[in-house]
Formats: structure tokens, C-alpha cells, sequence
């Protein structure tokens, strides 16, 4: 039986299915620190500390889940039982987040939020590490991962861009003089979009793959979950060196990138003073390079090395970050409130928008790569293992973030309520310099990393093709073979 190719329909399909974790990251990267924080009225380093549980939780259980999906045996293959289970409880952890009863005081509202963080992680685990597995199963391929994991990358963007611009234009928008961002009816009507939008598309996402399961790899026989077993598999993979540096490039890049994310409110109310209105603007502006980005990627990739693409990206990040804040700082740039101020900060996201999209894509791709590497080194996939390790690079985002983002608002002493333009000066600018200079300079610390990653395209295709004579095809399930041991490598 010959394995079908993958249709743009499959393709894009699949892709919807990134709505779980793009819903997610609207709320977490625009809006639960500061409703928590400047509305509700949680203190900053108690909302920090639940996410640090959370994200302690996330270390837990994603490689559990990692494992547990690569050794699962049913007649719906690896993946989709766990990703059916989990995107209703999904949706309804999204709705509690911001549905907290009244009346609660600072220990009743760090109970609140730390049970349902924990809830919505674990069901975000559940479904995110399977579904990000499966995009790799679907081909083996080098170019066609890239379109897969682009077509992913991409949906989840342009989702993102078109949640937040419309929560900032319909659900938070001034209401009778008292801006929208501090009045807690809004935040209930975001949890109910949020339910919605991940209800719908997480079952999207497995009527359109459900007929590929009879083509995908299964688990090798005889393997069966268990701790020691999940003991075994991640120290197989932390073996492969370029699985190693590229989760910790994942997960570095992560503390910057979360950090931006957890106060990118803040900033763009305080420092910025921009309104809800130019917010929804300048959000939806941002497709302008995204679409650039996306209408260059193939051709980019086909001649780049994606390697290579890590660093360009990497590196971007840091210029493109080093220059905006610090000039507002210093008034070498146009005041607030100018329009030109406006059109400067959304060409600055912009270009940051495209790098980091281009890295989602190519990052993605590469540990696809790395799977097939991974086994013809030890006869053994591990998806799940390395997509959970990508899982939760990706929640690491926003967990950390958050967690220092909120210690930091404590520090500076950002008032609770505080309408903008009317925080003191050296609040401003203290928030400056920890969302300029300091995120510029902790990005060199993923640039080490991505240096040290080697699987190249040629030696990609060498071990395509050692696979392919070993027996493995796209028709039949990987197998282990026992007469050949890690040692035979291509060199």
C-alpha cells in the first residue's frame, strides 16, 4: 500500500490545528499577567510564581506525554487519541482563566489561577506534543516538512494577529471613557471566544488527518510506556548533540522572546501610551511583512541552510531589538503620540515577527530532520520525545516569561489600575531598559547554541537514503534492525 501524498487540503487542515496553542499564547502573551496583575489586583510576584509551578509542571509531564505518545499502540495510531481527549478540557481551562470569581483575596486568587494554569498546561501538553509529532509524520520528505511546518507556523500567525487585533478592537475597546483593558467584563467575553475558537478548531484538525493514521508510523512492537522507559528515551535523545543544542537554543531564545511577550502589554500601554485602537492597527499591520516573509520562505530555504537560518534569524532579533526602546530613551526618536512614533514601533515588530516566524518554520523542520537522524543512529523514533521537547520550549515562552514579568513589575513598582500616561517617569524608564537592552543581550546566549547544530541538507539526504536501503519506507511502520548498531553512521 503506497502512502498518499500529502494535499494542500491535508495540509492546511492540519495546520488549523495550531489554534490550540496560538489561543493560548494571545492570552498568556497580551493578556492574563496584566489582567491578573493590573485589573484583578494578584500581586506581581505571586502571579509569577504560579506560572513557575506551571512551568515546572510542564518539565513533568511533557516528556511523559512525549513518550507515552511515541509507544502507544491503538487502532487510531500514536497521536490522535491523546489529541481527541484533550481539546474540549482545553477549551474550557481557557474559559476559566479569565472567569475568577469575585470576592477572592491574594491567596484566594493564586489558588484560582495555579489550579486552572495547572489544568490548561496539562491539556495544552496533551494535545500540542502529539499534534506537533504528527506534522512530522506526515512526510518524510525535506522540502515538503518545510511547506508542512510553514503552513503550521503561518496559520498560527496570521490566527494570532487576527485574535489579538480583535480583541483589542471589539472586546477591549473604551466603553463610556474607562479604557477597556482595565474593566473585567471584558476579560469573561475573552474567555468565551477563546473556549470557541479552540473547541472548534481542535476537532477541525482531526476529521481532516483521520485518514492519514493507516499511513503513519506505529510504535515498535514489544515497546511499552513506563517510566523507565521514559528514563531510556530521553537519555537516547539528549545523546544526539543536535537535539541537544537545539532545544537549548529553543529554550534560551524562549526567556527573551517570553519576556517581551508578558509585558508587551504593558509596554505598549505605558511606555507607548498607544490605544486599544492603534493596538488592533498595529497588529493587523504586521501582516504586511509576515506575508512577505511567507511569499519568500520556500525560495529562501531552498538555497539556505537551515542551520544558517537559525543564526540569520537569531541575530536579526538582536539588532532589530538593540536600537527602537533605547532611542525613545535617549529622544532620538519621534515623541509619543506622533504618528510617526506609530508607523516606527509597528515596522520594528514587524521585522521581528517575520524573523521569529521564519524560525518557528525552519526550527520545526530541523527536528524533523533530526528524527530521521535519530533513527538510523539508534533504529528508534522519537517524534513525541523531540516535539515535546519543542512543546515545551514553546510554553516555556510564555511560563518564564511571565514569572520574570511579573517580579519585574513588582520591582519597578508598576501601580495597579494606573490609566496611561499617568505612571512616573522612572517606572517608564526603568521598564525600558529591561524590555530593550536586556532582552537584546540575552539573545546572544541561543546564538552560542544554533553555531554548534551540523545536520546539513547533504547529510540529511545521505541518511534518507541510508534509511531507505536499511528497509524503512513511507509504506511500512520503522522498524529496528538488529544487525546494525549506532557506530555506522555516515560520517
Amino acid at each position: 500500500m503506497s502512502t498518499p501524498a500529502v494535499t494542500r487540503w491535508t495540509r492546511l487542515g492540519y495546520a488549523t490545528g495550531v489554534l490550540s496553542f496560538t489561543t493560548k499564547d494571545v492570552a498568556f502573551g497580551s493578556f492574563v499577567l496584566f489582567y491578573y496583575v493590573s485589573v484583578v489586583g494578584l500581586s506581581g510576584t505571586l502571579a509569577g510564581v504560579v506560572l513557575f509551578i506551571a512551568l515546572a509542571w510542564d518539565a513533568l509531564t511533557d516528556p511523559i506525554i512525549g513518550s507515552f505518545s511515541d509507544n502507544l499502540r491503538s487502532r487510531w495510531g500514536r497521536r490522535h487519541p491523546l489529541m481527541a481527549a484533550s481539546g474540549i478540557p482545553l477549551a474550557a481551562s481557557l474559559y476559566l482563566l479569565f472567569s475568577v470569581p469575585e470576592g477572592l483575596g491574594q491567596m484566594g486568587l493564586f489558588l484560582w489561577m495555579l489550579g486552572v494554569c495547572i489544568a490548561l498546561r496539562t491539556f495544552i501538553t496533551l494535545f500540542t506534543v502529539p499534534y506537533l509529532a504528527l506534522g512530522a509524520e506526515l512526510s518524510n520528505d525535506y522540502l515538503e516538512r518545510s511547506k508542512i511546518a510553514g503552513a503550521r507556523t503561518l496559520f498560527g500567525w496570521l490566527a494570532g494577529i487576527l485574535l489579538t487585533a480583535g480583541a483589542w478592537y471589539f472586546v477591549f475597546d473604551t466603553s463610556e471613557g474607562v479604557d477597556g483593558r482595565l474593566i473585567t467584563a471584558n476579560y469573561h467575553l475573552w474567555g468565551t471566544v477563546s473556549f470557541a475558537v479552540v473547541a472548534i478548531f481542535t476537532t477541525l484538525v482531526l476529521v481532516v488527518t483521520r485518514k492519514r493514521i493507516p499511513f503513519l508510523p506505529q510504535a515498535n512492537v514489544g515497546n511499552a510506556f513506563s517510566l523507565k522507559q521514559l528514563a531510556e528515551d530521553l537519555t537516547i535523545a539528549f545523546k544526539n548533540s543536535n537535539f541537544k543544542y537545539l532545544f537549548f537554543v529553543m529554550l534560551t531564545l524562549g526567556v527573551a522572546t517570553g519576556l517581551n511577550g508578558a509585558l508587551g502589554t504593558h509596554l505598549n500601554t505605558y511606555f507607548w501610551e498607544f490605544t486599544t485602537a492603534q493596538l488592533a492597527v498595529l497588529t493587523l499591520l504586521v501582516v504586511v511583512p509576515i506575508a512577505v516573509m511567507t511569499l519568500m520562505m520556500n525560495w529562501l530555504n531552498e538555497r539556505i541552510e537551515k542551520q544558517t537560518v537559525l543564526n540569520i534569524c537569531i541575530i536579526g532579533l538582536v539588532i532589530n531589538t538593540l536600537w527602537l526602546i533605547p532611542g525613545r530613551l535617549l529622544d532620538w526618536i519621534p515623541s509619543n503620540g506622533t504618528d510617526a512614533i506609530f508607523y516606527i514601533v509597528t515596522a520594528q515588530v514587524g521585522i521581528s515577527s517575520a524573523l521569529v516566524i521564519w524560525f518557528q518554520t525552519v526550527s520545526a523542520s530541523v527536528i524533523a530532520d533530526i528524527t530521521d537522524e535519530q533513527e538510523y543512529l539508534t533504529h528508534k523514533r522519537q517524534e513525541g520525545v523531540f516535539f515535546a521537547a519543542q512543546g515545551f520550549s514553546i510554553k516555556f515562552v510564555t511560563g518564564f516569561g511571565s514569572l520574570v514579568g511579573g517580579v519585574v513589575i513588582d520591582l519597578i513598582r508598576l501601580p495597579v489600575g494606573a490609566a496611561p500616561g499617568t505612571v512616573e517617569a522612572d517606572i517608564i524608564f526603568n521598564l525600558g531598559i529591561v524590555m530593550g537592552p536586556c532582552i537584546a543581550l540575552s539573545l546572544l546566549v541561543p546564538y552560542f547554541f544554533s553555531r554548534k547544530i551540523t545536520l546539513s541538507r547533504a547529510r540529511h539526504s545521505e541518511i534518507r537514503s541510508l534509511l531507505d536501503a536499511r528497509g524503512h519506507t513511507p509504506d511500512a511502520p520503522p522498524r529496528q534492525n538488529p544487525d546494525a548498531s549506532p557506530e555506522q553512521a555516515p560520517a
